[in-house]
């Protein structure tokens, strides 16, 4: 399947059955009694903001967890490249369908800013105790579904 800048497809993966809820019960229960961050920015001094100037700053593969507003468990894995030029492609895996997408990125107020047909997203960059997390927001056109994660640089 060709990507298409700005373009974003969804593939199905067909009718899927969930042979771990159980498993996913035990994380949702064990998430409500110890209590779960909703992102970076909760106070935490060990996050702090690192403004992108450059899109080089972030070019390079990320990857890392979404989740929707509100959710508990993650939806799915993403697999982010940010190209120097300020081209971007991802993939996420869900557990019933696949997402691709790409677009262009510019920076706005040291973020990144990116605008598709389909869904807007904004990227915000942290230094965590040292390691870079890229923090993503997205908002679907479409349903005005949100969704945010956390993305680490890939290890290769």
């Amino acid at each position: 399947m060709e990507t298409v800048p700005g373009n974003d497809s969804m593939l199905q993966r067909g009718e899927g059955i969930y042979p771990f809820r159980l498993y996913a019960g035990a994380i949702v229960l064990g998430s409500i009694l110890t209590g779960c961050g909703g992102g970076p920015v909760q106070q935490d001094p060990s996050w702090s903001l690192v403004p992108i100037t450059d899109v080089s700053m972030v070019a390079g593969e990320w990857e890392g967890t979404v989740k929707k507003d509100h959710a508990v468990l993650p939806e799915g894995l993403v697999q982010l490249t940010i190209h120097a030029n300020g081209t971007y492609t991802f993939v996420g895996e869900r557990i019933s369908d696949v997402v691709l997408g790409s677009g262009f990125l510019e920076i706005r107020d040291g973020r990144l800013s990116g605008d598709t047909d389909r869904r807007i997203a904004m990227f915000t960059l942290y230094d965590h105790q040292g390691k870079n997390v890229l923090a993503v927001e997205s908002t679907v056109r479409s349903t005005g579904e949100r969704y945010h994660g956390e993305l680490t640089r890939a290890k290769k």
